[in-house]
């Protein structure tokens, strides 16, 4: 992700992307990449939140975003279940709440409504055990800190994010996801999920439209990029590649296909064992003209992983909506599934959320600035009401500063996870997955809302090469071997033992961190 360029002040829209930068541009004349991807990308925003943080600064605000205790999370619990509204996926009917008033929409006094705060029981966020299906959760580089409490037991793969790719294909050994990647935290996680039965993948990603267009037309990149690959995937006892290469528009659609095919290609080729998958957008099954042609990519990869968040508008609305008008789970489901077959697909899921500020604690409010993304821990440590969307079964909240500043935020907490598990158990998908681990505050409610009280699938992995503390470095060539008795044929070395986990540090609460430049991707 580009540090290169300061985020736009001028569009309303609130993506760290957009190219307006003329004070009176307004949402409706954006031009940001986000607007294209609307229904796709990732969100990467809160990445630059805490990689634009200098030093401590950087430590301690992903620190204040983890803060989050069973105390404070039940006072965002839903207070009782009722009937479902109509018009809604059959998976999902069981468990569209009554909303916290009899409007949908709290009212608007001079301070924020104040609600009980009453404990939801676990088994209410899901009245039946799914399918074992596989968990896929993404570890951002800059929540290493806190991958002491990931739900090891509880996933199938861990990807770790990540490696930049360069335009020729290299990996790029510097910044902050190449660091992560030579770090002993590394070395930690890795044992304990081999331990836990799970597959460890490194994420290759690249987000510049114009690296991109090189990458993908350069006939030699395919070569370099999947050696690089398996050199560094080996070099850390790894299991797998994630490629996350998210493109804008249709002019490179063809180029990028059979840039991909060709790296899955060729790391099948030189690892069988290898898990691959690929990282796509929540259209992009129904849409012809777009980045990502997974008819054709699907065969080469294990899996896709629908990134099926960063849907919401410039007004405040939901950020991973079920069911709708719009862009939403169930549509992208089901064009998946047709497209490509549910056996391909993961449903990815946002531990985050966004925050409007508004005029009003109204639901209805309009946006008066730009969103910024904010996570489910820190939501959930802060105490604010939790409001119900039926029209997209999203959890809300509004809430007021001291200066009097409205704030409305959308985001998603263990009941709306479960109703979105049973929709992927519902339509036989392989699996589901969370972008990020850690910004849940590693709230076991939400591992459990994933999993469906059924029982973790863990892949039948290969024996893996023994974990490096660093990626290897060039070495000059030995000299050739004395003639001598033939050596005894190759064992494949026992999986390594687990690294003790480190102890958490005890929390304690932290200021919110000023507020800093946001970087941008192009």
């Amino acid at each position: 992700m580009s540090r290169s360029r300061p985020r736009s002040a001028g569009c309303r829209c609130g993506s760290w992307r957009c190219a307006a930068t003329s004070p009176s541009t307004s949402p409706a004349s954006c031009v940001c990449p986000r607007r294209e991807r609307r229904g796709g990308g990732m969100l990467r925003a809160l990445a630059r939140r805490a990689g634009a943080l200098p030093g401590n600064r950087r430590r301690a605000a992903a620190a204040a975003a983890l803060l989050v205790g069973g105390a404070v999370l039940t006072s965002m619990a839903p207070r009782h279940p009722a009937p479902a509204p109509a018009a809604v996926h059959p998976a999902t009917a069981r468990h569209v709440p009554v909303p916290e008033s009899p409007a949908e929409s709290p009212p608007a006094p001079a301070s924020p409504p104040v609600l009980e705060a009453v404990a939801l029981p676990a088994s209410a966020y899901s009245e039946r055990t799914l399918r074992p299906h596989e968990i896929f959760g993404f570890a951002p580089y800059w929540n290493l800190g806190a991958a002491w409490g990931y739900p090891l037991r509880e996933l199938t793969t861990v990807a770790y994010f990540g490696v930049d790719v360069a335009a020729d294909g290299s990996l790029l050994h510097s910044g902050d996801g190449w660091d992560g990647y030579q770090s002993p935290a590394l070395t930690d996680l890795v044992g304990r999920a081999h331990a836990a039965g799970d597959g460890v993948v490194l994420t290759a990603k690249q987000f510049d439209a114009a690296t991109l267009h090189t990458l993908v037309g350069d006939a030699g990149a395919p070569a370099r990029l999947s050696h690089a690959l398996v050199d560094a995937v080996r070099a850390r006892g790894m299991d797998g590649v994630n490629l996350d290469l998210e493109g804008i528009g249709g002019a490179d659609r063809a180029a990028f296909a059979g840039f991909a095919v060709a790296v899955a290609n060729a790391l099948r080729a030189a690892d069988p064992r290898l898990q691959l998958t690929l990282d796509t957008y929540t259209n992009s099954a129904s849409d012809p003209e777009g980045y990502f042609d997974v008819a054709r990519l699907a065969p080469a990869f294990d899996a896709l992983f629908v990134m099926a968040y960063d849907m919401q508008g410039d007004n405040p609305s939901a950020v991973a909506p079920l069911h709708g008008t719009g862009s939403n789970d169930t549509a992208a489901v089901a064009a998946y599934a047709r497209t490509v077959g549910a056996s391909k697909v993961i449903l990815g899921m946002p531990f985050y959320g966004v925050d409007w500020p508004t005029a009003s604690g109204d639901h209805a409010a309009p946006a008066s600035g730009p969103s910024k993304p904010v996570t489910y821990a820190e939501l959930a440590s802060a105490g604010h009401p939790r409001y119900w969307d039926p029209a997209t079964a999203s959890p809300w909240t509004s809430y007021q500063e001291p200066s009097g500043q409205w704030h409305l935020a959308y985001y998603e907490d263990p009941q709306s996870i479960a109703m979105k598990a049973e929709l992927a158990d519902a339509a036989h998908l392989r699996g589901v997955g969370v972008w990020a681990l850690g910004m849940d505050g590693n709230d076991a409610a939400m591992a459990r809302a994933l999993l469906g009280r059924a029982a973790p699938v863990k892949l039948a992995l290969g024996p893996a090469p023994t974990p490096a503390a660093a990626p290897p470095v060039a070495q000059a060539a030995a000299p050739p071997p004395r003639p001598g008795p033939a050596p005894p044929p190759p064992t494949s070395p026992p999986r390594p033992a687990p690294v003790p986990a480190p102890k958490p540090p005890p929390l304690v609460p932290l200021p919110t961190p000023a507020p800093v430049p946001h970087a941008s991707d192009p």
